[in-house]
């Protein structure tokens, strides 16, 4: 869960004519059937992600199940049709898209007592429309884990640092060790990740209450492509990538 602005500046709904493939929305607006809900909560929005120019309907399916919100994020379409009023509405937005990659963000944002929200990033192949995964992209992840490790602490000593010095908030400062405790890098840990010109990020969430979401260390890990390349296998699909 993070400031969904974060993001704006990197992806765009649309992708230029000039990349490999072409992704557009598709806005659904839903109507709940519920006569018990509130107004405000009568309707939810949906913004599917079209792969326009897939030719191979086999990988056009695989893409489209690649980016289902309704199974990514664990809930039905009939549910939230009905006596469920939490989510306002799925997005996503697009991200690098060349060299048969697409990297594509989904946002799941509701509201209850507060507005909430959920970020998931993928990597998509798009010459079998399946989503590429860290284990078999990625070697060395025991070492990979370490680096990742040392980043993550340089990222809460900064941030506690910046609340207690530079903002005068030894609470928030606390709050954040606090927070963090029990929250180390691990291999299973190591789930999303997105893919630039310049490199591989890494990307973890580590799921502040709303109460205090604004102490939340960004959890985003860059590495440059020669930094990651020790780490890249050969034989995935990032191979071309090492340097």
């Amino acid at each position: 869960m993070k400031y969904f602005a974060t993001f704006a500046a990197l992806f765009v709904l649309s992708v230029p004519v000039t990349a490999q493939i072409t992704v557009t929305p598709k806005k659904v607006v839903y109507e709940r059937k519920s006569t018990e809900a509130p107004d405000f909560k009568k309707k939810f929005e949906v913004t599917y992600p079209v792969f326009e120019d897939v030719t191979d309907t086999a990988v056009k399916k695989r893409l489209e199940e690649s980016v289902d919100y309704w199974k990514i994020f664990d809930t039905t379409l009939e549910e939230n049709l009905g006596d469920y009023y939490w989510l306002d509405s799925f997005w996503y937005e697009v991200g690098y898209n060349k060299n048969s990659l697409v990297v594509i963000k989904l946002f799941m944002e509701g509201s209850g007592a507060y507005p909430d929200g959920v970020v998931k990033t993928f990597v998509l192949d798009t010459t079998t429309g399946q989503r590429v995964a860290i284990q078999e992209t990625f070697t060395g992840l025991p070492e990979l884990v370490e680096k990742l490790s040392k980043m993550q602490e340089a990222e809460i000593a900064n941030d506690i640092k910046q609340w207690k010095e530079e903002e005068g908030d030894a609470d928030a400062a606390d709050t954040i060790a606090q927070e963090m405790e029990g929250k180390a890098i691990t291999v299973e840990s190591l789930e999303e990740f997105s893919v630039t010109d310049d490199g591989v990020i890494f990307h973890f969430d580590y799921g502040f209450p709303y109460a205090i979401r604004a102490f939340q260390p960004l959890g985003d890990y860059s590495f440059t492509w020669e930094e990651i390349s020790p780490h890249i296998r050969k034989d995935g699909i990032l191979g071309r990538f090492r340097k």
